[in-house]
């Protein structure tokens, strides 16, 4: 297998073209912002998804859909967690830069992923080239795996409502402290998707015991659900298997299916030939200990 690997500035990234471009190792400082790579891998006996039959850790992106579901328009059916985690990537090193490139082969585009390194910030830049005749409708979410056993502290911005994917239910906090308490206190065996429809600020901030505090910001007009996955060894419920992670996740939709979110009318669009290009941004900070 290829494996990419970089130090920029105190930055250091390991990266897999073969294996769906995933980002196995992300440090800042020396220290690790991603899940690790676990040990002898199993496949789950139960079914939960194609995604679990391959390990799960570091980060991938999901594009055009997270969960499967039908492709609108298309007779046809998007993978588990989307079609570019199952594809060969081009990575290249340039300056500062980190780019890997995919071909999706549905929705039919282009699909480049940049990390702009400039000394405590990483630029995360997304661009989306249509190669078919006609317009498509797509999410992307960055399914960037973090340490569950390594949190501290979180902000969360206000919101309008929360939303327990799994239920599809209303779960009512009057504030985002509420919220964050909630998280905090989920015991080890449980997890969960939530989803906060319209955050009032495209930022949240995260306080790791390690030392480091990132903060990300991003265009809440582009994205108006943050997603919230919280897997404290929970799932999948199989011995060996039960991991501990979390992940905070802009979603350009109104949840993580691109066949629901097209329905209601929320999500990104591709017109014919033509690039649509976002970025997400991190800031790292870090505290002796």
């Amino acid at each position: 297998m290829k494996v990419f690997e970089a130090n920029i500035d105190q930055w250091y990234i390991k990266c897999l073209p073969d294996d769906g471009g995933r980002i196995s190792v992300l440090q800042y400082a020396g220290k690790n912002l991603l899940t690790s790579k676990p040990g002898p891998f199993q496949p789950p006996v139960k079914d939960y998804g194609e995604f679990e039959r391959r390990p799960v850790y570091g980060y991938d992106d999901c594009f055009p859909s997270v969960d499967p579901c039908t492709y609108p328009g298309l007779n046809t059916q998007v993978r588990d967690h989307g079609e570019l985690c199952w594809r060969q990537w081009y990575v290249e090193q340039r300056n500062n830069n980190v780019i890997c490139t995919v071909k999706c082969p549905v929705p039919k585009a282009l699909f480049r992923r940049t990390l702009e390194f400039n000394d405590s910030r990483l630029k995360w830049k997304f661009d989306v080239t249509n190669l078919s005749e006609s317009g498509f409708s797509f999410l992307h979410v960055m399914h960037a795996l973090m340490p569950l056993s390594e949190i501290q502290q979180i902000d969360l911005p206000c919101f309008d409502r929360v939303i327990d994917e799994r239920t599809s239910e209303q779960i009512n906090f009057s504030n985002s402290e509420e919220l964050e308490a909630y998280l905090m206190k989920i015991k080890p065996g449980s997890f969960g998707m939530f989803l906060l429809r319209n955050p009032g600020m495209g930022f949240f901030k995260v306080k790791l015991r390690n030392g480091l505090t990132k903060k990300v910001a991003y265009n809440i007009d582009l994205f108006p659900t943050l997603g919230i996955w919280w897997n404290n060894s929970g799932y999948p419920d199989e011995k060996g298997l039960r991991r501990s992670e979390f992940a905070l996740e802009p979603i350009p939709g109104s949840c993580s299916n691109l066949e629901i979110s097209w329905k209601d009318g929320i999500c990104l669009k591709a017109e014919p030939g033509k690039s649509i290009s976002w970025n997400i941004n991190w800031e790292l900070s870090i505290q002796m200990l």
